[in-house]
């Protein structure tokens, strides 16, 4: 397939235009090259003649797929419009949550767990009242579940687009994550869904060419998920319903999205998204495959939850506070998946307090997301408390039912009892001197880093039953 004699034709240029107005577009060609600037403007599509342009203009990095912003834009004139402080620029953005094969060489073999899966969420969006404003992208190798923008009354919301569609995508797979891990399990592995929403992210326009199949891609509604088949997206007689992403009920996913906010909060920064965002796949954990076979076998949580749960425990040794350690513990793991993306040395400088025996920093608020915050020392850590006491983040507090939520649930999905598992990580934490409870790094290093992936073995199963732990539980 010739990718220039194909967005040549009429009804492809017309369909890619059609969805890409309003986005910021992206061009991918060989060797993972990208275009997304055009004479020092965002690049914009919206009209056929637009998409035979990029292809002349963008011809030295031989273009082949076509991507848009999740975000729609009032304007995309001027790089401002998309870069720092672009936020009052967005008027809407699509949810959407993704359902990958993992190995493109396998698409005949995974495509009907991808079905199961798609039909699993859409379904219990339907029972949610949101029908008609959900449809599906096939795009060669998995599909995406997406929500017409436009289902959503953000005024009403009073919410940020990225917030709503975040919080909408991460409600979904998290009341549905015991169902559609059965799926992955079932499939032994070859699929993985995730919630990819983040700002700026970009996902395929309708009837653009795969990045690298020879397929394109194709919209649908749910009701026709019972007579697709991968074949619906050969090029050359592909099986489109345009209309799928064009309809939608205004507003019909407001109540939804309600919901969501109050469950999820808003977290629009982009590396926190990316921290807190739900995954389900093999790929994600050393091990899971073998493990989530053997469901009677207690498997490894996550990093993510294994240092929530060693920071609560932390929090809980040194000041007591049950609820506090909880919000202590989420608070550091959201923090240190955030500072992965600026590394180590980052992290120390900025985050480590200088003196371990410092107790409080001064008392500088800050607004940002709707929240404020007070700046402390806390375990030798600079950390933000919010007006209610919480430990917070990116504007929004970590509430002990939020470390249930998040933290609590993993170690249940994993086979592993929570109670077991706090008492455990009691016992372990509390090996350690409180010189290096109180020093973050010394922290990460020789408490967290050495179980991270081995929780199960080295925690869990090492744990003493009738150990001091109780006899000092009892005392305290």
């Amino acid at each position: 397939m010739n990718p220039v004699e194909y967005y040549k034709r009429g009804d492809v240029a017309e369909e890619v235009a059609a969805f890409l107005c309003g986005r910021w577009a992206a061009v991918e060609g060989e060797g993972k090259r990208w275009a997304r600037w055009l004479e020092r403007r965002p690049l914009s599509i919206c009209k056929p003649g637009d998409v035979v342009r990029v292809l002349s203009v963008f011809q030295a990095i031989k273009p082949r797929t076509f991507y848009g912003t999740i975000e729609l834009f009032k304007r995309l004139e001027t790089p401002s419009d998309v870069e720092e402080g672009y936020d009052g620029n967005v008027k809407a953005a699509t949810v959407f949550i993704d359902i990958d094969i993992v190995d493109e060489s396998r698409v005949a073999d995974a495509w009907k767990y991808v079905v199961e899966a798609a039909r699993l969420i859409s379904e219990w969006l339907e029972e949610r009242g949101v029908k008609r404003s959900v449809y599906l992208l096939w795009s060669g190798a998995g599909m995406h579940l997406r929500i017409h923008e436009g289902a959503f009354d953000y005024e009403h919301l009073g919410a940020h687009p990225i917030d709503v569609a975040f919080a909408v995508a991460e409600y979904v797979l998290e009341s549905l994550e015991p169902k559609l891990w059965e799926v992955v399990v079932k499939s032994k592995g070859m699929i993985k869904i995730e919630n990819l929403v983040a700002p700026k992210r970009v996902f395929t326009a309708p009837l653009s060419l795969h990045r690298r199949l020879d397929s394109v891609a194709v919209t649908l509604k749910p009701d026709a998920l019972d007579e697709f088949t991968p074949d619906w997206s050969r090029p050359d007689s592909y099986q489109h319903d345009p209309s799928a992403w064009r309809v939608y009920e205004r507003g019909e996913a407001t109540s939804l999205a309600e919901e969501a906010l109050k469950r999820i909060g808003k977290v629009k920064k982009r590396t926190l998204m990316e921290a807190r965002a739900s995954k389900l796949g093999f790929g994600y954990n050393a091990g899971l495959v073998q493990q989530a076979l053997r469901p009677s076998e207690p498997r490894e949580p996550g990093r993510f939850p294994v240092m929530a749960l060693l920071q609560a425990a932390r929090y809980y040794l040194l000041y007591g506070d049950m609820d506090k350690a909880k919000s202590f513990g989420l608070n550091r793991a959201i923090f240190y998946a955030w500072a992965k993306y600026y590394g180590p040395a980052r992290r120390a400088r900025i985050h480590v307090a200088s003196s371990a025996s410092e107790s409080s920093s001064s008392k500088r608020y800050y607004r940002r997301g709707g929240g404020e915050g007070e700046w402390k020392i806390v375990a030798g850590e600079k950390v933000q408390v919010g007006p209610d006491g919480w430990f917070m983040m990116g504007g929004v507090e970590q509430r002990p039912e939020d470390f249930d939520r998040q933290v609590t649930r993993k170690f249940e999905e994993a086979g592993i009892n929570f109670e077991e598992a706090w008492r455990a990580a009691l016992e372990y934490v509390k090996k350690f001197p409180k010189s290096v409870l109180m020093d973050p790094q010394r922290f990460y290093k020789e408490v967290y880093e050495p179980v991270r992936d081995r929780f199960v073995e080295r925690v869990l199963k090492k744990r003493d039953s009738g150990s001091t732990l109780d006899k000092w539980l009892r005392r305290s």
